[in-house]
């Protein structure tokens, strides 16, 4: 089982906040010192939910990935606090947009905000629960038919105004799989808005055109050629 990508910034977020002063410790510090006292002490979830020599595994692989945050100053108690309301902030204003978006009867918006709130502050909220609550406005995916249409290329779609989409950082709102940078979409009249929203199932996504040279995605118009 596979760590998933907020579980991930979890382990960025406490990395960020304790490995500078676990590292620096002058009697039992260090890059070993730093991956026990994190992975046992600050991620007892993840621990328990993967295994301790799983989660060992990824602070260590945080850190060697990322070798400034074990040498940066020690971080005092009220930047960890000031770090993590900031990151609360972040993921409080995503959610008040998903609400805005899901009273509006938009739920494939609201999903991707969601989405968006987790990755800020991935700790702060059930995030799950909200996500069902949506669900439960959202249309059954269903394929669109392509014959005859005249496709055209773009690498990046629009979230509903007021909220830019960037470029396509992921596809499907609950596997967020990941897509290589730059991946265009054929642009369409998909069930989704942009390939974050996604809900297509593997089994049903992906249908050939244009004379059989582009496999794109049914549900979001991803180029997955």
């Amino acid at each position: 089982m596979r760590l998933t990508r907020p579980e991930l910034i979890t382990i960025a977020h406490v990395c960020d906040d304790w490995a500078p002063n676990y590292f620096h410790n002058p009697i039992h510090g260090g890059r070993d010192a730093a991956v026990r006292y994190i992975a046992d002490h600050h991620l007892g979830r993840l621990t328990t939910k993967y295994g301790r020599p799983k989660i060992w595994d990824a602070v260590a692989a945080h850190l060697d990935a990322n070798p400034d945050t074990l040498t940066a100053p020690r971080v005092t108690f009220a930047e960890r606090i000031n770090r993590e309301a900031a990151r609360i902030a972040r993921a409080d204003a995503y959610l008040r947009a998903a609400l805005h978006h899901y009273k509006a009867g938009e739920p494939y918006e609201a999903l991707a905000l969601i989405d968006r709130a987790e990755l800020a502050a991935p700790t702060h909220k059930d995030f799950t629960q909200y996500r069902r609550t949506v669900q439960k406005k959202t249309p059954p995916f269903s394929g669109v038919d392509l014959t005859d249409t005249n496709l055209r290329r773009r690498a990046t779609l629009t979230l509903a105004s007021p909220h830019p989409g960037p470029p396509v950082t992921y596809h499907g709102s609950q596997t967020q799989e990941w897509v290589y940078p730059g991946r265009a979409v054929i642009e369409g009249s998909w069930p989704a808005a942009i390939p974050e929203h996604c809900t297509a199932t593997a089994n049903e996504s992906t249908e050939w055109i244009a004379g059989r040279t582009v496999l794109v995605c049914t549900g979001c118009g991803l180029d997955c050629t």
